[in-house]
């Protein structure tokens, strides 16, 4: 049995706001059910950045059928991913929860990184999605949805049909592939799920959406997707035919990689894929399309630029990601929305949908897509209280630091963004309005500011009661820079 999750309370800034809900609800009356049986595919690329799409302003990699997308439906403008990685991003995308909530701090062991570097003990990571939890698989089967994972899981070990979906297909807790050429396998390590059925050489990607077509055609009720690409997530690996049309451009400088350019490309085409997969089922008008990435970009392929810092970091470069809601007739084509977001709303949105009664402690993303409103004053949070070592590319190199990130939370109310290092106790106060790339630090000038989000902050941790870090490892022997 799932359990429900207690509601706490916290006075916040003169509201009072409520934890997201995660709770078990008795099946309604299709009748009852905004969404009247409209099919929800949810598109998550993986370390896909938020300079990577066209769409957001990309001259890098042009992605016409993502752009196309977004522009039937809204794109919102400031998206964030939960966490800077992977596995607690996905954890909130399906739990509706923060990481401080479900647990699902990083990927693996939140003491990365040799011990002597690390100032503080870490929180203990939990590697395996609380089986306890509602998942937004569970939300909809309980409404008699067909419920499928086609991609990375990447939630532990057991299986997603022990979390409310009846298809798993390639849903490894691996974190990439071995490879991305059919058999996807490389030594002793296999990507489990996709054994049978390749063919010679198959790409990856190209597999996945395959089965995601397969599966859309022969369904006969209204159906959940959940579609988690392992791309563009390392090996930065392409078709050979692919790469070769962007190896002119990296030799030119234009790109880091032409590999990862591929990647993008051949992405995007399967995104094409989808869509065309959708109107020729006559399903494409009762299909509301998200599509999203799990945290920030992969420095050593790609450029983060004009925004600071990347995957695993707590700037805009590591957190902000694209999201884009598409469903015709319901949502306005053209739009863009600028309330500040997290993946996590959706879990309350489709609980909205599917019960339209339900009294919330913040209106869901979903309906502020629908009725085109704005709330610019939404506060979102972040708690990492964990160590992440550099990408491999870089480590020893001496321009590059020790740490992509070291224990930190983080705040964003209206245009202000706080980062709190738990290491130093250091505070960075931007303007986001005037300071995208978060080069100017306001601690010093705007004291009152600094203060208002740091309480808040904290009102919120406790109301979470979210996991600290305090104590220092008697290991520690260097100075080793933090992150922030």
């Amino acid at each position: 049995m799932k359990t429900n999750k207690t509601l706490l309370t916290a006075l916040l800034l003169g509201l009072v706001i409520s934890t997201k809900l995660n709770a078990s609800f008795s099946p309604l009356k299709k009748e009852e059910s905004k969404l009247k049986q409209a099919n929800v595919v949810i598109i998550y690329v993986d370390d896909l950045g938020i300079m990577d799409t066209g769409i957001y302003g990309s001259a890098q990699y042009p992605t016409p059928n993502i752009d196309k997308l977004a522009n039937s439906g809204v794109r919102f403008t400031q998206a964030y991913a939960n966490a800077a990685n992977c596995a607690p991003s996905r954890a909130s995308l399906m739990t509706g929860l923060t990481p401080a909530e479900h647990g699902i701090l990083t990927v693996g062991s939140s003491e990365r990184g040799e011990s002597q570097y690390r100032k503080l003990i870490p929180v203990t990571n939990n590697t395996e999605l609380n089986p306890d939890l509602t998942t937004i698989a569970d939300l909809f089967k309980q409404q008699g949805y067909a419920t499928a994972v086609i991609g990375k899981w990447h939630l532990g070990k057991t299986a997603p049909t022990e979390y409310g979906f009846d298809t798993a297909i390639a849903a490894s807790h691996l974190g990439h592939p071995p490879s991305y050429f059919y058999p996807y396998s490389k030594g002793k390590r296999k990507l489990i799920g996709l054994e049978e059925g390749g063919l010679k050489d198959e790409y990856l990607s190209n597999r996945i959406t395959r089965e995601a077509v397969n599966y859309i055609s022969s369904q006969r009720q209204p159906f959940f997707l959940y579609l988690p690409f392992y791309a563009v997530h390392t090996p930065i690996e392409a078709p050979k035919e692919w790469v070769n049309q962007h190896n002119a451009r990296q030799q030119a400088g234009e790109i880091k990689s032409a590999a990862y350019a591929a990647m993008i490309a051949n992405l995007d085409r399967d995104v094409g894929k989808l869509l065309q997969a959708l109107d020729k089922s006559g399903q494409r008008e009762n299909t509301l399309v998200v599509f999203a990435s799990d945290n920030g970009a992969y420095d050593p392929a790609t450029s983060s630029l004009p925004y600071r810092g990347y995957k695993s970091s707590l700037f805009e470069g590591g957190i902000k990601i694209p999201l884009v809601l598409s469903w015709p007739k319901q949502i306005p084509p053209n739009s863009q929305n600028r309330t500040p977001v997290q993946m996590s709303d959706l879990f309350l949105g489709i609980k909205h949908l599917l019960q339209p009664k339900l009294a919330l402690h913040r209106q869901d993303i979903i309906s502020l897509a629908e009725q085109g409103k704005e709330q610019p004053e939404r506060p979102l949070y972040w708690h990492a209280p964990i160590y992440i070592d550099q990408f491999a590319p870089y480590r020893g190199q001496p321009n590059h630091p020790y740490w992509k990130h070291t224990p930190a939370a983080a705040i964003r109310l209206g245009h202000y963004k706080l980062i709190h290092s738990y290491e130093t106790g250091k505070q960075l106060l931007f303007d986001l309005d005037k300071d995208s790339q978060e080069k100017n630090n306001l601690v010093n000038q705007n004291p009152e500011i600094r203060e208002k989000l740091f309480k808040a902050l904290q009102q919120w941790q406790e109301s979470v009661n979210a996991p600290m870090v305090s104590e220092l490892n008697p290991n520690y022997q260097s100075q080793a820079t933090s992150h922030y």
